[in-house]
């Protein structure tokens, strides 16, 4: 068995629609030290309908919940009532005709077919986001980030970010003063598929100081400390 991390001894539902789970994905998040735990859409919506008043799920309350290929109807009352009920995140699996149906562009979806690797680098990625990661906004110094719509505002400027740009700064801000090693940014933002020597980085630092920086040559928020990673520093 793979070594696993605390991260990846963490408890997940995967949430399924028929007469059996996909015993393939199970085996899996399983084989990767991953508690995973099948349970029906009736059984997933009966304990969240009870939950409040019985604490159904104060136990084992999953650290994530997986949702996978269920019908349109079922798939988004189940994902509402786990957004409104539960500040756990939500991993979408489904066929490329059923995307269309979600109004989601972010690492929340996996469409099918997926490798082994692309999974669990989508669990990996929402599980590093904790609670309070997710919150909507995020302010430091001069700066304020909405994370949900991505964008960013300073005095009367506001700016419109891409997916990649509002989680890597989302990330920095969170950690305003400290630095983080460029191996935590790229798995946190774009996860194992990009190489630790990717330039990918870089670029996306380059074009958020144009957004942050008076003189982006000589950056006051964004600092880079040389062959290790970056700091939001607020002057």
């Amino acid at each position: 068995m793979a070594q696993t991390s605390e991260q990846e001894k963490a408890f997940l539902w995967v949430v399924f629609d028929g007469p059996s789970p996909d015993a393939h994905l199970l085996q899996i998040l399983r084989r990767h030290g991953f508690r995973a735990e099948a349970v029906a859409v009736d059984a997933a919506l009966a304990a969240l309908r009870t939950r409040r008043s019985q604490g159904g799920l104060k136990r084992q309350e999953p650290a994530l919940v997986i949702l996978d290929r269920l019908n349109a109807s079922q798939g988004i009352e189940l994902y509402q009532r786990l957004q409104r009920r539960m500040r756990i995140p939500i991993l979408l699996i489904m066929g490329r005709e059923s995307a269309s149906l979600w109004d989601r562009r972010d690492d929340g979806i996996l469409v099918a077919p997926f490798s082994a690797r692309r999974l669990l680098h989508r669990v990996r990625a929402l599980l590093a986001e904790s609670p309070e990661e997710r919150e909507e906004t995020i302010e430091v110094g001069p700066f304020r980030l909405n994370t949900v719509r991505r964008v960013l505002q300073r005095g009367d400027s506001i700016y419109c970010l891409t997916p990649k740009q509002c989680r890597l700064l989302a990330i920095l801000m969170r950690r305003a003063g400290q630095l983080v090693p460029r191996r935590d940014l790229i798995r946190w933002v774009w996860g194992a598929e990009t190489p630790s020597r990717s330039r990918t980085l870089d670029v996306h630092i380059r074009w958020l100081r144009r957004i942050l920086e008076e003189d982006p040559a000589h950056p006051q928020y964004l600092e880079t400390v040389r062959y290790v990673g970056y700091r939001f520093r607020v002057p």
